[in-house]
Formats: structure tokens, sequence, C-alpha cells
């Protein structure tokens, strides 16, 4: 029987991953009763006040028109609302297309420019028989993060006011998005160095030298709007004070606030001509009720199991599915008493924290996470892939193109977790998993924390950790260490795809330690202190040499990403790596794994069994998850935004598969 159900579980999971009909509810979203909205946009209010006491202005007032377009979701409903209310849709495209913008770097950044350039502020051109103004197309949001930047500084709103009454130009002029005037006019000049072509240059020169720039330069320099007008600035200058660059070095680039007042400007207008009606549709009512959604408490019976992946110290992973999306994800459960028994209540909250900080396209990210009274639960993503230890043993090792592209997402993942301020202390291909497009991810955050003056002790796995987690000082106690011990572990893992062997847990590095220590363990860690190894010319090039051996330093102040993964990223090993693609997660993978089962049997998994001697958990010991329950709002708004975008491009409403009780419908 155990075989049997085996079987079943592997058939729904393999049909599960492989459908690409897009998502698959399998029950309706619940309808929030009048007193629960009630209730919760009193909690919401409050939460906000609060903060407003405590100067945090982190969001801004709820049910306000800045807080639907601060919220993926609400933007998109609000874009779509416009788009299909009314043929005034210009605006609003020019809006998203600065904000795909804003994301994007290098060359891309600059080609993105160029086109709300000449889209929205330039070209202004008229149909040869009715003279009346050729609209942009109509853009459609297929992204699901797309979110207005709150955070940036706005005008007071009595300026606004004043700056909208004198850029208003209904007659469109000048340009398609109906603005005019001076502040208009600066932009425009401004773009208009980067962008002028004549008979000697093509047409992409402005595009290239924007994208050679540094994307992480700052403004240099700052010129007065009246100085280069020839004009005295007159009260608008003095009151809007107006960022321009220097125009002198055709290296520089435009500023990326270049059009925070342009774009607050006409966000007002869009606000004048729109926000009244869309408050008083049926788009704004389903959207509250969404965000109720958002905001209430996530239970295990949110989402269906269907097989078990593999085995944690505390619990088992399972593949399951979000049961009003149909959204794939992983479970982790962990068992409150194992957690207890091991004292490890202190990792499982690390781990939990450091899952919430960190989001990365380079690391399995957490989605929900909530608990019941005896099990903890962390929703992640789901990688379908296999680890790299799995493939690294089918291949041997693998091909340089591979080994790039692993390499560069791993680096970028483990800055992911450092600029947070986490060290993760466990790399090693067990922990790298693909999904099941070729992606790799970092994954198994329980060993990560916060680094801390006095960090010290050895974690992760023997062969991977760097020697300074194996020093003692001269008291004999073990030394203090940061993020630095990634990087050594880093170079384990490159030399490892590379040559299909940790220098440090080779024959050659335990005969090493063997001679000096009486058992495997300690001949390992003596390896990792004292050996420098060696790399066979077969397989390692003078490059994938030089980088390797600078990071497998002993010393972690001179160890290649002491200062950053940028100097890493600098090295020649990767000089055809196409940093943008990758940063920007557009690189397509150079391997894709069959789209089979990457995990164990369930009889090969196991189980826990249930000890009859297992602690007891006191209302202490619950204490100590008060704060576990958590929801990624962008998770959240993506899956609801994956399904109207599906609804909205097959013409008709998502049916769940079944539909579980009475008390759930449609969100209307």
């Amino acid at each position: 029987m155990e075989e049997l159900q085996d079987a079943l579980e592997d058939a729904q999971y393999v049909n599960a991953i492989n459908l690409d009909e897009g998502p698959r509810p399998i029950t309706a979203w619940e309808m929030p009763l009048e007193e629960e909205i009630n209730d919760w946009t009193m909690d919401l209010m409050k939460r906000w006040n609060d903060d407003n006491e405590k100067k945090k202005y982190t969001l801004p007032k709820p049910f306000t028109y800045d807080w639907v377009l601060a919220n993926s979701l609400g933007f998109f409903m609000f874009s779509a609302f416009i788009k299909n209310d009314s043929d005034d849709y210009v605006q609003i495209n020019f809006i998203e297309e600065l904000l795909r913008w804003r994301y994007l770097r290098g060359r891309s950044r600059g080609k993105k420019l160029r086109t709300i350039y000449e889209m929205y502020l330039v070209l202004c051109e008229r149909d040869a028989e009715t003279k009346e103004i050729k609209k942009p197309p109509v853009l459609v949001i297929d992204e699901v993060d797309l979110e207005y930047e709150y955070g940036r500084k706005k005008l007071p709103e009595a300026e606004l006011e004043k700056l909208v009454a004198e850029h208003l130009d209904d007659s469109c002029r000048k340009s398609a998005i109906g603005v005019d005037g001076r502040l208009y006019d600066q932009v425009v000049k401004t773009l208009a160095v980067y962008f002028v072509t004549d008979s000697t240059t093509d047409d992409t020169a402005g595009t290239d030298e924007l994208s050679n720039a540094s994307s992480t330069s700052d403004l240099q320099h700052e010129i007065d709007p009246a100085e280069e007008s020839g004009k005295e600035e007159d009260s608008l200058e003095k009151e809007v004070k107006i960022n321009v660059p220097s125009i002198s070095s055709k290296k520089s680039r435009p500023p990326k606030e270049l059009f925070d007042i342009l774009e607050q400007v006409v966000l007002e207008m869009i606000r004048i001509k729109h926000w009244k009606a869309f408050k008083a549709s049926s788009e704004y009512t389903k959207l509250i009720n969404y965000m109720w959604h958002r905001d209430r408490k996530i239970v295990d019976e949110d989402f269906f199991l269907m097989r078990v992946l593999g085995r944690g110290g505390f619990g088992l992973v399972t593949a399951c599915k979000k049961g009003t999306t149909g959204t794939l994800y992983a479970m982790k459960v962990m068992n409150k008493k194992r957690i207890k028994a091991k004292k490890s209540v202190q990792l499982a909250l690390n781990e939990r924290a450091c899952l919430a900080a960190v989001d990365s396209p380079f690391v399995v990210n957490l989605k929900y996470s909530f608990q019941t009274k005896d099990d903890l639960f962390l929703i992640l993503d789901l990688m379908t892939g296999g680890d790299l230890s799995f493939h690294l043993g089918q291949k041997g090792r693998f091909p340089k193109e591979e080994c790039l592209y692993y390499a560069a997402r791993i680096m970028l993942g483990l800055q992911a977790l450092h600029d947070k301020n986490y060290v993760y202390r466990d790399l090693k291909p067990e922990n790298l998993l693909l999904a099941e497009d070729g992606r790799v991810r970092i994954t198994d955050l329980g060993l990560a924390t916060q680094v801390t003056p006095s960090l010290h002790g050895a974690a992760g796995t023997r062969g991977y950790w760097a020697p300074e987690m194996l020093r003692r000082n001269e008291k004999g106690r073990r030394m203090n260490y940061d993020q630095r011990v990634d990087w050594f572990s880093y170079g384990c893992v490159v030399a490892e795809m590379i040559c299909g062997c940790n220098p440090f847990r080779s024959e050659s590095a335990l005969k090493f330690g063997l001679s000096k220590s009486p058992t495997k363990e300690k001949a390992l860690d003596y390896a990792v202190l004292h050996m420098e190894p060696s790399f066979e010319s077969k397989k390692f090039t003078p490059t994938s040499t030089d980088l390797c051996r600078r990071l497998l330093v002993k010393d972690p102040k001179s160890r290649i990403g002491s200062k950053g993964c940028e100097e890493i990223m600098a090295h020649d090993w990767f000089r055809d790596v196409n940093w943008e693609m990758i940063i920007s997660d557009r690189a397509k993978p150079p391997f894709e794994p069959l789209k089979d089962i990457n995990a164990a049997s369930q009889s090969e998994i196991g189980t826990f069994s249930e000890d009859r001697n297992a602690l007891k958990l006191t209302d202490e010991d619950q204490e100590f998850y008060h704060n576990w329950d958590w929801t990624s709002q962008k998770v959240f708004a993506a899956e609801v935004t994956e399904m109207l975008i599906y609804e909205r491009d097959t013409g008709r409403p998502l049916i769940p598969l079944t539909v579980s009780g009475t008390c759930c419908c449609t969100i209307m």
C-alpha cells in the first residue's frame, strides 16, 4: 500500500509541476463580512497612526491614492481600470515605463530611457487626415511586481497643485502625456544631450553612452537651470529645486532623480481625472477584499499537501499548493517539541528572520510563515530541479558555461545575505537548488545568523568552513569572524564545480591531514588550516586557478571578496559573463533539468517516530514564536496579479477545481 501511495503522490506531483496552463485554484476566495472589513480597517488605521506618531512614515495613509499605488496589486488594478474605463491611458503608461526604467541596469536602462524620451516626451505626431495626436500604443502590465516607489520625497500639496496648473497642456502641443512648461522643458533639455544624433553617429549612441556609465554612480555635478537657459531664476525654480546633471562629460548619465517632480505632476493629473471614479467602482471593492485577505491570519488549511520532498532536522519538507491561487510552493514543517529537545529555538528564529529579511532571485525566498500549537511552518519557493550535488554526481564536473552561470548566481545570493548583515555559513552543493528551468538558488538558511563583533564557533559542513572558524587565540578560545567566511566556502564550491571535488575533502587533503591528526574529521580541519591546494592544469585554466587561490586564502583580510562581491565580479575568469543579464535575472540557464522527481521515495525519506517521553510545551515556549506569523505582501500581490492577468488574457474568470464549504465565493 505504501508503494501505491507513493505512486499516486508522484503522479499528482509530476502532473502539477508540468502543467503550463496558468493558475489552478482549488478553493474560492472567502467573501469577508462587513464587520470583518470594518475591524480590519480600524486596525490598519490604528497601526498607521501609531507609526506616524513614532515618525516611522513607512507607508502612506491607508485607503488613499498613494496607498493604492504603493502596492503592486493596487497599481495593477488601478491601471487596468483606467485602460478599461477610458481612452486616456497615455499618462499611466508613462508612469509604468518610468517604473520599469528604474528597475533596469546598463544597456537595457539606456534603451528604456530612449523609449520614454521619444514616445512620451518629444515625438507628438499628428494624423495626416484628422490632425489628431497619434497616441503611443496601450501597454498592458505583464509584470507582477510593478509598484510606485512611495519612499521618494513628495512635494507639498499646494506646491504640487501650482505645478499641475502651470504644466497642464490639454492640446498636447509638445508631449503625448499632455504636459508643457518649464519643468518639462528642463527634463527634455537634459535628456536631449544623450540622444542627439547626426549623420556621423548611429542612432544608438546615446544609449551606448548610458549603458557604459556606472549604474551605481551618484550625481557628481549640478548646474543651475537658469544658467543653461541664460535667464534669471524665477519663482518656480526657487520653490522647486530640480537637479539637472552636468553635461560637460558625455560619460555622465541622467540622475535617477531626474523625473521625480515631473512624475508627481503626472500622477496628480491622473488622480484628478480617475481616482474618484475608481474609488466608487467595483474594482476598488475587489481590491479592498484582496487586501483584507492579505492581512488575515494564514493557517495550514490554506495549503494542500502533495508530495514529501525531503526530511529536515525537525520535520518534513513537502510540495504544496495554495488553495485560492493554485500556486505551488514547498512547505517546511518544524516540530516545536523537537526544536526544544535539541535546544534549537534560536536557530529556528534566526532562519525565519533571515528568510523574511532577504528578498533575492538568488536565494530560496520565504512566502508565508505560520504556526499551530505543535508545529512551525515555512512556505518557500518550490525548486523542482534537484541540487547541485546531485547533478555534479551525474556529470562528474560542470562545463565552463555552467560553472560561470552557477558561480555568478551563488555569488549574488551570498551578497544579498551579506547586504542584510547576515553570514550564511553553510554553503555547499547540497544547499544549492535548481528550479525547473535551471536557475540556481541558495537554500536552507538554518545556520545563517546576524554578524556581531563576538560571532564565533564552527558552523556548517567540514571541509567547507573557513580557517578562521577553526582558529583559537592564545587563551584557547575560538576566534571571531564575519561574512568573509562565506567567500572561502564559495571558493570550495567553485573549485568543486570545475573539477568535481572539494579541494579540502579530497584524498590528498585527507592524506595531508592524517599525517598530523588521528581522526578523519580532525584531518580535514588540519588541511583547511594548513594545506595549500593544487589545481590540475587539465581541469583548471590559469584564470580559474587564480580565482580559486584568492578565494581560498587563509587570511580573511587578503581574501578576494573581503570588500564585497564586486571585486570577484571583476576577476578575469568572469570576463565573458553578462552581469546585466545575470543581475536582472534574465540570463537563460545553460542547463535545464529533466522534469522528473528529484527526491527520494517516501520510504527512503522516512518519518519521525513519536517520543512518548517528549518534552512538554509551556506557555513560555509558545511565547518564543509570538512574531513567527508573516506574509510577504509582494508574494501575495504577485499571486493575485497573476490570476488577474490570466483572466484578462483568456477573457474568462478562474473557477476553482473544487470548492470546500459553502461560505466561499468569488471576490467581487
